[in-house]
């Protein structure tokens, strides 16, 4: 069985980071996301992924030349402009065998076995299957309300508190049969969501399932990080929760560093003396850290340093970028790649800065 999955999109919630980056890209404990999203394919028994790319196409395809495992291919179908989650299905229409197939937003990381999804699908006799997620907040999202059979019976979208009758959302995985295909128009932008999956519903012919799996959407800056602490902390594992811990052999730590579990540094970080990295946090590939500095729950991408006695907290540093000394990010604030903090700057409350971004010494940014 093949996988559609469309990441074609800009990631315009995630910037500044994916100015620069394809959302598919963004490392969790120095993976791109997209790996993870792999793995989960390859758990069920999928044996190759269509990606349909739009948006900085070519670093996507540069780090999987020479990447695909041995069991899995990767084929790529380019957007020339935006096509919508369902024109996106139907880009990809040239590659896909007969039979069902599956297809996912890419910006889903789950814990989910994709095969109990499928083999629900087989058994429903329906034309798609949706995989339903529960959540706290029923206000917050579009709802989809199912009966006794699992068929789907209508779409809420944003009900009050009141009117709410479940807690269930579309969680951005779906099994489709061929014949979905031909209920999309060419060459035009298409919504699954708004226009194929309610003619599907009307038609008496959309199942779905519901998974209790871990389910998170990483497109905004507080899930991307908060899905970094997941898996740090293991709770997107299928196999049970375990802290993750691991310093590259060829990290440098100094004397009286503090490394407090779970973290992730990977290959050619520096960290000086009387640092402190900080339960959840996440180095990539060459970040320095200067003496006395403190890192706590926080992702610092390729290249970033953070020099002495600054401080990071729960947020995120793009690659390159230059926090001087006793300078102070914190708050889910972002940084883009290649910024210089000069020393003395405080950054909070979710402070955004483009790339190569300069802020002079003593701004406040809230």
């Amino acid at each position: 069985m093949q996988a559609v999955v469309l990441i074609g999109g800009k990631g315009t919630r995630l910037r500044p980071l994916t100015h620069t980056i394809p959302k598919a890209m963004v490392p969790l404990r120095n993976r791109p996301y997209f790996c993870y999203m792999m793995d989960t394919l390859r758990a069920a028994g999928l044996s190759e992924a269509i990606l349909c790319m739009g948006y900085l196409p070519d670093p996507i395809q540069d780090y999987f030349d020479g990447r695909q495992p041995e069991d899995f291919s990767l084929k790529y179908v380019l957007e020339d402009r935006p096509l919508g989650t369902a024109g996106g299905i139907k880009n990809a229409e040239q590659y896909l065998e007969d039979g069902p197939f599956v297809a996912t937003n890419g910006d889903v990381l789950t814990g989910l076995d994709l095969s109990e999804v499928i083999e629900a699908h087989r058994d429903s006799g329906a034309l798609a299957t949706l995989t339903l997620t529960a959540v706290e907040d029923p206000t917050a999202y579009g709802l989809v309300e199912v009966d006794s059979r699992m068929r789907v019976r209508r779409f809420l979208e944003k009900p009050a508190y009141d009117e709410a009758t479940t807690n269930l959302i579309n969680a951005g995985i779906y099994v489709l049969e061929r014949e979905v295909l031909q209920m999309i128009p060419e060459g035009r932008e298409v919504s699954i969501e708004r226009e194929v999956f309610p003619e599907l519903q009307a038609m008496g012919k959309l199942s779905a399932h519901v998974s209790s799996a871990y389910w998170r959407d990483i497109g905004t800056p507080k899930s991307y990080l908060a899905a970094s602490h997941d898996i740090l902390c293991g709770t997107t594992a299928r196999n049970g929760s375990f802290r993750y811990t691991n310093v590259h052999g060829s990290a440098s730590v100094s004397r009286n560093v503090t490394l407090l579990p779970p973290l992730d540094v990977a290959a050619n970080c520096r960290i000086e003396a009387g640092a402190t990295l900080g339960s959840r946090t996440s180095l990539g590939e060459g970040c320095y850290v200067g003496e006395g500095a403190v890192i706590e729950g926080s992702i610092l991408l390729d290249g970033a340093a953070v020099e002495d006695g600054a401080v990071v907290r729960n947020s995120i540093v793009g690659p390159s970028a230059v926090i001087r000394s006793e300078s102070i990010v914190r708050g889910l604030s972002v940084v883009g790649a290649g910024c210089v903090i000069e020393e003395g700057n405080v950054l909070d409350h979710g402070c955004r800065l483009n790339p190569h971004t300069r802020l002079d010494r003593a701004t406040v940014c809230f």
